[in-house]
């Protein structure tokens, strides 16, 4: 190898190593429940969801509540020429109260219709909370697993490094070809390219949780823990099973069921607007005393009735929006119904498919790439092994420590997907 790609190769080693040893300095612990309780702080989407739901629960009493009552004063019957209150006997101030009544059931409907809004915004803002921790949880495991390729990587480096050293004195000693050993320090120089990538991805992996968790500014900075398998039986916990429980707590279906509801209480509350509305009023009249006449107070009352006149244009229009408005949230609903039903299935396919794949690399694959690269290791020294076969042999033996990994993560983002679909955790279930 000439001069100049010595110098080449050996400051790519140092520009790696130095920044490597940076990546590693800032290396601490990060909690994911620490990070999920930050997000659920701090989330805007997740705010916003809160919000719209105490706006709703706060408008329950009014919609349920009279008209305020009007309070009039009225100066009645004063002669144009004088004004006096004493001339004539009709004169007096009178001080009235008027409340409009609704038709029975009127107000009650429409309470109870604002009351279903409430608990479908509230579902709403449950389902937001766990779609965030969801979302917290699946930028968290692709940043352990930028992490964990890293790791491979250098390790990788780091063998292919010791297989250079025992390569380069077998070389300088004329027991192997030169080829040999530029294609070792090839080997390693693509090495360290991918490690400058893969320092990269742990950077945009880590700006990706900052974004979830909400953070503005300030850098997030740390280490994922490592990854414990959530237990889940699949045998026990069956497919059936799953979509029942679904069915029953999933927050997104319940929303658009209590939205169905509140459609169906407006509907009602539309046919009662053909009923007529009540106005009662009652008076105080303060007369002063005339000619003829002591000046004795008056009281009075009266009862009004709105009559439904025109409701060829309106009423009856009223409850045509209102059925096409229940209408609409019945096929809504059913149309959540059917999603839900048709993600529970794919995805518990997917959980099975992709439990069995971590099963088999972590009993079966793993151990044995492990164990072949040993092996291959003590062969190529012994020479009973081309040196293409040994790479091809650590080469396996890293990317199969990846797709471990890989499939660890797949499967921990399906549980994840799973708790929003179910509504609950489901970490430990089926033990």
């Amino acid at each position: 190898m000439n001069v100049r790609r010595k110098i080449k190769y050996g400051l790519c080693v140092v520009l790696v190593g130095f920044s490597f040893q940076n990546l590693s300095a800032e290396e601490k612990p990060l909690k994911l429940k620490e990070l999920i309780e930050e997000a659920l702080e701090h989330n805007p989407s997740k705010k916003a969801a809160q919000y719209d739901a105490e706006s709703q629960k706060a408008q329950i009493g009014p919609s349920g509540s009279y008209d305020d009552p009007m309070i009039a004063f009225a100066a009645k019957d004063y002669p144009v020429d004088t004004l006096s209150p004493r001339r004539f006997g009709m004169t007096g101030n009178e001080v009235s109260v008027a409340q409009k009544v609704p038709f029975p059931g009127k107000l009650t409907k429409m309470r109870s219709a604002t009351r279903k809004e409430y608990e479908s915004k509230d579902s709403n803002f449950n389902q937001t909370q766990l779609q965030v921790i969801r979302d917290v949880k699946q930028a968290y495991y692709e940043l352990f697993l930028a992490y964990k390729k890293h790791e491979i990587v250098v390790e990788q480096k780091k063998l292919i490094r010791q297989l250079i050293a025992v390569v380069r004195s077998r070389y300088s000693v004329g027991k192997v070809p030169q080829a040999e050993l530029l294609n070792f320090q090839i080997e390693g120089g693509k090495l360290t390219g991918e490690l400058l990538e893969s320092e990269r991805e742990v950077k945009v992996k880590m700006a990706n949780l900052g974004y979830v968790l909400g953070r503005e500014g300030g850098k997030l900075i740390g280490k994922p823990e490592e990854l414990t398998k959530t237990h889940f039986n699949l045998k026990k916990f069956t497919q059936t099973q799953v979509l029942q429980k679904a069915l029953e707590r999933n927050f997104g279906l319940k929303a658009s069921q209590a939205m169905r509801d509140a459609a169906s209480e407006k509907l009602t509350y539309a046919k009662l607007s053909y009923l007529p509305d009540f106005e009662l009023m009652a008076g105080y009249t303060f007369r002063e005393p005339s000619p003829g006449d002591p000046g004795t107070d008056f009281v009075s009352g009266k009862v009004g009735m709105s009559v439904p006149l025109w409701f060829l244009t309106k009423q009856s229009e009223l409850v045509k929006s209102a059925s096409a408005q229940k209408a609409k949230a019945e096929a809504e609903l059913q149309t959540e119904r059917t999603r839900l039903i048709q993600e529970v299935r794919n995805n518990y396919s997917e959980l099975i498919q992709t439990q069995q794949s971590l099963d088999l690399y972590e009993n079966a694959l793993l151990p044995l790439s492990r164990q072949a690269v040993a092996s291959g290791k003590s062969a190529y020294l012994t020479g009973r092994m081309e040196y293409l076969s040994l790479l091809n042999i650590i080469n396996e033996r890293f990317q199969t420590e990846y797709a471990y990994n890989n499939a660890l993560v797949n499967y921990e983002t399906k549980i994840s997907e799973f708790e929003v679909l179910m509504g609950e955790s489901l970490d430990g279930r089926g033990e």
